[in-house]
């Protein structure tokens, strides 16, 4: 029987779209697991990390990817518990925090003022002005959390992880962009980083074949 792999999607992702992914996978014969990420509570990366713990505390070993902010949550699982994971695939990871650009710069300020005064149409316009469509979506309580997570580093985690990593990466990915993923691929030691040339964020959904072909490699190996 294959190992396991277990899917973490991005934040606020529609189950649905990983599955021309997921379906080659399954094809191959592997077991896939692919968890709808909770939102009941305020949660930290950490605090996801447990909740992974305890999904796959059934599976002594298995394989993890995670895409954006589930490959944040990858990474600070695998870093305390790299003897359960086999291979971590990170695809478009969040968690690179240490750059002060513009747009963080004027986010906090802004949104509070935009809170109390300006118009929900207003509001729209702004937050997707700095790619931050996902706090004006989100419910409060994923509004803290969300919050927290943004500002929460992985640097120290990712130096911690031993296991093989690959690492893909959208060209021409504006959310986390490939600065980040050579950053990633430097602090891993054990890892290869793939780029997919005109691909952006979404890659597991735009180049969902291309996608499955390097894990399936990647894994088998």
């Amino acid at each position: 029987m294959s190992t396991p792999l277990v899917i973490l999607h991005g934040w606020n992702s529609q189950i649905n779209r990983w599955e021309p992914f997921k379906t080659q996978l399954v094809k191959a014969g592997y077991q896939i697991y692919l968890p709808a990420l909770p939102q009941d509570l305020i949660r930290n990366t950490h605090d996801y990390s447990l909740w992974l713990k305890d999904y796959t505390k059934n599976f002594p070993n298995f394989c993890l990817l995670g895409h954006s902010f589930g490959g944040q949550i990858a990474v600070d699982f695998t870093a305390v518990n790299s003897q359960r994971v086999k291979k971590l695939i990170l695809v478009n990871s969040a968690g690179i925090r240490n750059k002060l650009n513009f747009k963080r710069l004027i986010f906090k300020p802004v949104a509070k003022v935009s809170k109390w005064f300006f118009p929900d149409s207003l509001k729209r316009i702004f937050y997707r002005l700095i790619n931050e469509t996902d706090y004006f979506k989100a419910s409060p309580v994923m509004k803290q959390t969300l919050k927290k997570v943004v500002a929460e580093d992985q640097q120290i985690n990712l130096a911690k992880i031993s296991c093989p990593t690959l690492i893909v990466w959208g060209q021409n990915d504006t959310l986390t962009p490939l600065s980040d993923g050579r950053l990633i691929h430097r602090l891993i030691p054990n890892s290869q980083l793939k780029v997919l040339e005109n691909a952006r964020h979404g890659l597991p959904f735009t180049h969902a074949p291309a996608l499955a072909s390097l894990v399936l490699n990647f894994i088998k190996q």
